[in-house]
């Protein structure tokens, strides 16, 4: 197989790495425009050299892929939200000011401990009509109900920016909501808010219709935590799933049944291939079957809410089902390739969804290495040959996935192929038997039985998840695997691939090229964080965590005997590449380089012999601030997280007031200490 003969990959690829590039620069529309219009008046003059004269032919086709890479920049552009001037981030408003914000409430987010969490479209802003997408959060305290989908808010509140990491290689949520296009939120307490109306529009039909849909199998006396596991299967929804069903079925390898997907898309295509089987006999039938078939899955997808996901599922196997029925054969991979550059062409941010990469990455794996696979033995028993292609379509998918799962999830589940082996078919069956019950029930047919042995498939196959879950000594945890691994474990993946396919000496060369490769990112990778020595006090609520970073040895300083298996320093290991060497409790001195750091806990000791550069506060203690300040005079005073917010603030004032450099790190985050 060679890529090049498959145009649409390419052209593809050079689109990807335009609104990648773009997303780094982020241009006005206008440069766009200039740099697009740059790009097309060569494509135009090489394509009416090409129709007379051949020899231009390779010109054309890098004229092709530059322009392509050159729309993938102004795609990005357009799509931005702050590009638009109806954007609401473009009208008059004050980050440190009360604004009275309208909107509607388009889709319910997982909630926390305290509070509800929502995306709302933005109507106005100071009675300015804007258009938007806002983070809300609902104080749970306040709450009179929780919001439902089509409720327009009012709120007089201040727009704030989406609160950044506060930790050293911790996940960046601000950067995850702006790939989905939200970039401030609205906390909505005492109440500042109130619902004024309720619009009936496409997602509140949808989300009535979903309602309709739970509550019938509500009806049926179904356990809750079945019914959380109906509603991401079927629905899309997994906000209800308890956070430890979740780790159960990522330890397990299990993860990506509960988000729809290929797999799901691919078992109800095939269904209902098969259920509209005796339509292709009547006139135009083979016309009519697969117009069908696109209005199930794409009403399938509205109902699950268009995920990411979804979409880009439900358009891969749009083009399938055209292909199925226009007797030629699909060529998977410009299938593959067209519903990429379609779902980007409308959607450029889907490119950063890490299910949308995963979901593709496992479906060019299968598509190339199951059938390598296959060809290795070949049963002559039709059920054992079905289990023995399920083994090797998920050995398949891990391998594609591996790389980005491993940098993502930092964990691989040793027993993802025994979990595969029995979810698989059992997924099949649940789908059929619960679409089959959700359309029965929607024409009025009700079969008690057939509810009952969904609930039981569910509860199995929860149960058979368990149970693998729990081997966790095959269960490899806290990877540490950066970018640049995973750009060079993916060209090993592909190089093998090629090499495999079409066994040649370069093949050789260019996969030993690409070992070599990954194995320099992994030296260099060790080697850089190596040299990074610091001494890190980290931003955690109620404790104080530092850290001393020496080459790859690594010190906490923590009364929290737990300190070393929370997610701030598991984090911080991992990208490290490093390893802890000792736990000690906090001391009350630490002299870092010739910078001595006093360290004043709740027992509010200061009164001590030396002149320190750094005063950490931690645990509120009961002192006399100002008069701290003039005994010590040091030259910043830090605060940490383990401190009362209002002891914090009438500290900062007093600092302004002596010109005294002041860092809370509720506020900035971690304070750093180079030991270089």
């Amino acid at each position: 197989m060679k890529v090049i003969k498959f145009p649409t990959i390419v052209i593809t690829i050079c689109l990807i790495l335009g609104i990648l590039v773009s997303n780094e620069i982020k241009p006005d529309v206008y440069l766009a425009v200039l740099i697009v219009s740059a790009a097309l008046f060569p494509f135009l003059i090489l394509y009416f050299f090409l129709r007379t004269n051949l020899k231009f032919r390779l010109s054309f086709g890098i004229s092709s892929y530059v322009l392509a890479f050159t729309i993938g920049i102004f795609l990005f552009a357009l799509h931005y939200p702050k590009n638009q001037s109806s954007h609401y981030s473009n009208s008059e408003y004050n980050f440190s000011e009360k604004s009275l914000v309208k909107g509607v409430i388009s889709e319910k987010l997982k909630p926390n401990q305290f509070s509800f969490k929502y995306f709302m479209e933005v109507e106005s802003v100071n009675k300015k009509e804007t258009k938007g997408k806002l983070l809300i959060i609902l104080n749970k305290k306040d709450a009179e109900k929780e919001f439902e989908i089509g409720d327009e808010i009012l709120a007089n509140a201040m727009l704030k920016p989406i609160i950044r990491p506060h930790n050293p290689y911790q996940f960046d949520y601000a950067a995850y909501l702006e790939k989905k296009d939200v970039f401030d939120q609205l906390y909505l307490e005492n109440q500042n808010y109130k619902v004024i109306a309720k619009q009936e529009n496409l997602n509140f039909l949808l989300e009535r219709t979903r309602n309709k849909v739970v509550a019938f199998f509500e009806n049926e006396n179904i356990p809750s935590d079945r019914i959380n596991i109906i509603k991401a299967l079927f629905l899309g929804q997994r906000q209800n799933i308890e956070q430890e069903t979740l780790d159960t079925y990522s330890k397990s390898g299990a993860i990506h049944i509960l988000a729809i997907s290929g797999l799901h898309i691919g078992i109800l295509l095939y269904f209902f291939k098969a259920l509209l089987k005796p339509i292709e006999r009547i006139r135009h039938g083979r016309i009519i079957t697969p117009i069908l078939l696109i209005v199930i899955l794409w009403t399938f997808a509205l109902l699950s809410g268009l995920s990411a996901s979804v979409v880009r599922a439900v358009t891969m196997f749009t083009f399938v089902s055209i292909g199925m029925y226009m007797n030629r054969e699909t060529n998977i991979y410009n299938t593959l390739g067209s519903s990429i550059l379609i779902l980007l062409l409308f959607k450029p941010n889907f490119i950063f969804d890490v299910g949308f990469q995963l979901s593709y990455c496992a479906v060019f794996s299968i598509v190339t290495i199951q059938p390598l696979l296959s060809k290795l033995w070949t049963s002559k028993n039709k059920i054992v040959g079905y289990f023995y292609d399920i083994l090797t379509v998920s050995f398949a998918a891990q391998i594609g996935v591996l790389p980005l799962s491993i940098y993502y999830f930092h964990q691989f589940p040793g027993l993802f192929f025994v979990t595969n082996l029995v979810i698989i078919p059992l997924l099949t069956v649940i789908l059929i038997t619960g679409m089959v019950s959700i359309l029965l029930s929607a024409i009025g047919i009700y079969f008690s039985l057939l509810v009952e042995f969904l609930s039981g498939l569910i509860g199995f196959m929860s149960g058979y998840v368990n149970l693998v879950s729990s081997f966790e000594q095959f269960i490899i945890k806290d990877i540490s695997f950066n970018y640049y691994i995973l750009f060079a474990s993916l060209l090993v993946i592909i190089s093998i691939i090629v090499f495999i396919k079409k066994p040649t000496s370069k093949g050789i060369i260019l996969t030993l090229i690409t070992i070599f490769i990954f194995q320099i990112s992994i030296i260099g990778s060790k080697e850089f964080h190596k040299n990074q020595n610091e001494f890190i006090i980290f931003q955690y609520p109620k404790k104080t965590i530092l850290a001393s970073k020496k080459n790859s040895s690594i010190v906490l300083h923590s009364n929290d005997s737990l300190a070393n298996s929370n997610y701030v320093i598991k984090n911080y290991i991992q990208n490290n590449f490093g390893r802890i060497d000792s736990l000690s409790t906090l001391q009350n001195v630490y002299w870092i380089n010739k910078t001595k750091i006093l360290v004043i806990d709740e027992k509010g000791i200061f009164d001590l012999p030396i002149k320190p550069e750094i005063v950490l506060i931690t645990q509120s203690p009961k002192i006399n601030f100002e008069r701290l300040l003039s005994n010590l005079s040091p030259q910043t005073v830090i605060a940490d997280g383990s401190n009362y917010k209002t002891l914090i603030e009438d500290w900062e004032k007093t600092c302004q007031k002596k010109n005294i450099p002041f860092h809370s790190t509720s506020e900035k985050g971690y304070y750093r200490i180079s030991l270089d």
